[in-house]
């Protein structure tokens, strides 16, 4: 079902700097030489070089200059010094200078092995052979707080549930911490989400009745394999009564069950690449319910998307706020859960707007994704050229059309500051 496609236009956000870099060149200087007296010499009879440089191809990284080709042109004979001797003093010869060696050039290489598929990210030290790991993340208040393990996702959804706030559902498999919480329980929404990665293991603490049910039928045609407190793996959830009272103090060994995990690795749910050509600056993005405001400012030293919730900064276990390279705003359509009559459920299938935010700017996009097995499709809402995330994690907010808001310098500085 696609709504209001290319109804959301992104707003003029602010007049955008522009940073004029200058080249300067290099001038290369060469040590002095002692001139002999001076002779009057024959006229030459060689013809000037007037032959153009033969042209060469320009460096991907620009290589120091070479140096100059020894003269091997044939020295003119000075006809005889009839002048008289030069009897003036001569002056003394400028000292010497040592010239700098050259400036040394990086080339960069572009990297030719295996990616994670859902990062993007070059696969430096191999790629994971396990399945994914989807994690049911509390998010309803401060008992929530601080999540721990989430900063290490490759992917996380944020969706509506109950009594207007959110809560997270973390995506594992370029790496896997030890220790992932707080885990809760599952919803109608997630079984849809994790549809296209190719049968992913599915973490969560618990369920009512009807979500259950959800759940086990989803699992017996292969969508996912279900994971919890009763059953296979369940001695990998834990309680840790230093983070308070239950429900608020579930962990999961995320190690420890994944150990035993077989499957294959997921395909990408998204493409990478370069900027859309329809980008433009951005200080960042707010998604607004009645009972949670969050924000995601750009922040130009780490050139990430920084998380706010509440007007504040979310710190992971570590005191360091979270953080994106991407955030995605889909807007979709949400219904009451047919298994919980108090849950919304996000429609995550059809087709909707959205918006894209990286490297500092936003994008306006029109997402697509006819079938829960479907990876993403997301594509400029005025050119229609597919859209491509830059390498990174990805923060993707389920919203509800007119929740978003893109943010503006004014905007970004009174979060920050």
């Amino acid at each position: 079902m696609r709504h209001r496609s290319r109804s959301i236009r992104i707003p003029v956000l602010f007049a955008a700097a522009l940073l004029a870099a200058s080249c300067g060149s290099t001038e290369t200087s060469f040590p002095p030489t002692t001139q002999p007296p001076p002779a009057t010499a024959a006229p030459s009879t060689a013809a000037p070089d007037t032959a153009a440089p033969a042209p060469t191809d320009a460096p991907a990284a620009e290589a120091p200059a070479p140096a100059a080709a020894p003269d091997t042109t044939t020295t003119d004979t000075a006809a005889p010094d009839t002048a008289a001797p030069d009897t003036a003093t001569p002056a003394p010869d400028a000292p010497a200078t040592t010239d700098p060696p050259p400036p040394t050039t990086e080339t960069l290489v572009p990297w030719t092995g295996a990616h994670h598929p859902l990062t993007g990210l070059p696969a430096v030290n191999g790629l994971s052979r396990l399945p994914a790991l989807a994690v049911k993340i509390g998010n309803n208040d401060t008992r929530s707080l601080p999540q721990v393990g989430l900063e290490a996702a490759d992917i996380v959804y944020e969706a509506h549930i109950e009594n207007n706030v959110t809560r997270f559902l973390g995506i594992y498999q370029s790496q896997l911490p030890d220790r992932i919480g707080l885990v809760r329980s599952a919803r109608s929404t997630d079984i849809d989400l994790i549809g296209n990665l190719q049968n992913p293991h599915f973490a969560y603490w618990g369920s009512n009745e009807g979500v259950g049910a959800e759940v086990s039928a989803a699992e017996s045609v292969g969508t996912f394999v279900a994971r919890s407190t009763s059953g296979v793996g369940q001695e990998n959830f834990v309680r840790d009564d230093a983070r308070g009272a239950s429900p608020f103090n579930g962990f999961l060994n995320a190690q420890g069950l994944m150990a035993a995990a077989t499957g294959t690795a997921p395909d990408p749910v998204f493409q990478y690449g370069d900027l859309p050509a329809s980008a433009v600056p951005a200080a960042g993005a707010r998604w607004s319910t009645p009972n949670r405001q969050i924000d995601y400012v750009w922040d130009a030293t780490s050139r990430r998307w920084q998380r706010y919730q509440g007007g504040v900064p979310q710190l992971d276990q570590n005191g360091v706020q979270l953080a994106a390279d991407n955030v995605l705003f889909l807007y979709v359509d949400y219904r009451v859960s047919a298994a919980d009559f108090a849950s919304p459920q996000a429609v995550s299938t059809g087709s909707g707007d959205g918006w894209l935010l990286r490297d500092g700017t936003v994008t306006g996009v029109v997402w697509g994704r006819p079938f829960v097995s479907n990876a993403w499709h997301l594509a400029d809402d005025d050119t229609d050229e597919i859209v491509k995330l830059a390498p990174g994690t990805t923060w993707v907010a389920l919203a509800r059309l007119g929740e978003g808001k893109v943010l503006d310098l004014a905007d970004a500085a009174a979060i920050t500051g």
